[in-house]
């Protein structure tokens, strides 16, 4: 029954470490500025979770065994406000995205779409916006082919008319 009891209490404890884990190296990665911004980031962090910034190193590099109730409300304090952050900050770019690209753009739906299956509607994303152009494939190309640039106005008035 003993036995029983402890191994409860060590999952739990686990577990509970896991979540911390979880929310840490979000908050890290989310306040991070570079790849050499991690120990700055993580001072910023501890500072706004109030948490010890050895806490937040342990969790990053060296995983404690059972971790503090109020070490963990706090991470998970700080970690749902910066996630409700994020999504206002969502919204934000998506209505401006909507005004200026119209509100059928795919960036646009994908936003929204992400936005109501975290509102509890889970949505699966349609074809359109799967298809979406990402990394590479989103940017435009640096070079203008030739066509593009014979007809612009300052060419054209170089020509000589007939």
């Amino acid at each position: 029954m003993v036995c029983k009891k402890l191994l409860r209490v060590a999952q739990m404890s686990s577990a509970d470490v896991s979540r911390a884990q979880t929310w840490a190296d979000d908050l890290i990665r989310w306040e991070a500025a570079g790849w050499g911004d991690a120990g700055n980031a993580m001072r910023r962090v501890a500072t706004r979770a109030r948490v010890p910034f050895s806490k937040l190193w342990a969790l990053k590099y060296r995983p404690p065994k059972e971790i503090a109730s109020h070490v963990l409300s706090r991470l998970e304090a700080v970690h749902a406000a910066e996630r409700e952050r994020q999504l206002r900050k969502l919204a934000d770019e998506a209505s401006l995205t909507a005004t200026v690209a119209g509100p059928d753009h795919a960036a646009v739906r994908a936003a929204e779409a992400l936005l109501r299956a975290v509102d509890g509607a889970a949505v699966e994303p349609g074809p359109d916006v799967a298809s979406a152009p990402v990394g590479p494939a989103a940017r435009r190309p640096r070079r203008t082919a030739a066509s593009d640039l014979t007809e612009l106005p300052l060419f054209a008035a170089m020509e000589p008319r007939p």
